[in-house]
C-alpha cells in the first residue's frame, strides 16, 4: 500500500504542475483598444503652377495657372487673388478676384487662371512691379472686420487653413 500511495502522490503531483499553465491561460485578457486617426482637418495645397511659384513675369497677358489639392475631398475651397499683399498696406492691396471651387470628392481640384492687368492694380501706386498672392482657405474668409489688422485680406476662423503662393508681376500702371 505504500508503493501505491507514493504513485498516486507522484501522479497527483505532476497533474498539478501540467495543469498550473492551463489555469494561468484560463485568465481573461482584455484585448488592446484599436486606435484609428480622428478625420482632422488639414491644409489645402498647391498641386502644380504655371508659371513655377515665386517666379518674375513680364507684364500681361501672362496668365497664372494653379492647381489645387486637399485632402479632406468633402472641403469647400475658397480661393482670392490678390495684389500686392501681405503685407497689407490700405491702399495698394486689394482683391483682384475671388473662385470657388466646390467639393468634387477628388484630392486634385479643377485649375484656375488669373493674369493681372492694371484693373487689378490700384490706380496711382506708381510701383513698376506687383505682388500677385494666390490665398486658398478651406472655410469662407472672415470679413476685414473680423479678421486681424495685419490680415485682413485672406484670414479664417481658427479652425480653417489659409495658404499663399506668390508671383511678382512686371506691370507699371499710370
Amino acid at each position: 500500500m505504500t508503493w501505491q500511495f507514493t504513485w498516486q502522490v507522484r501522479f497527483f503531483r505532476r497533474a498539478w504542475l501540467a495543469a498550473l499553465p492551463l489555469w494561468a491561460c484560463a485568465c481573461v485578457v482584455p484585448l488592446s483598444p484599436q486606435f484609428e486617426d480622428p478625420a482632422g482637418n488639414y491644409s489645402p495645397y498647391v498641386v502644380s503652377s504655371s508659371p513655377p511659384a515665386g517666379a518674375e513675369l513680364p507684364a500681361s497677358p501672362d496668365t497664372i495657372e494653379v492647381t489645387m489639392g486637399d485632402p479632406n475631398v468633402g472641403d469647400f475651397l475658397v480661393c482670392r487673388w490678390i495684389i500686392d499683399y501681405p503685407p497689407y498696406d490700405g491702399f495698394p492691396s486689394r482683391v483682384a478676384q475671388e473662385v470657388s471651387l466646390p467639393t468634387t470628392g477628388a484630392v486634385k481640384r479643377e485649375a484656375i487662371r488669373f493674369a493681372a492687368s492694371c484693373a487689378d492694380i490700384q490706380s496711382g501706386s506708381g510701383l513698376p512691379s506687383h505682388r500677385v498672392t494666390l490665398s486658398v482657405a478651406d472655410r469662407p474668409f472672415l470679413s476685414p472686420q473680423d479678421a486681424p489688422s495685419d490680415l485682413p485680406l485672406d484670414s479664417v476662423p481658427d479652425v480653417g487653413f489659409v495658404v499663399r503662393t506668390t508671383w511678382i508681376v512686371d506691370l507699371a500702371c499710370p
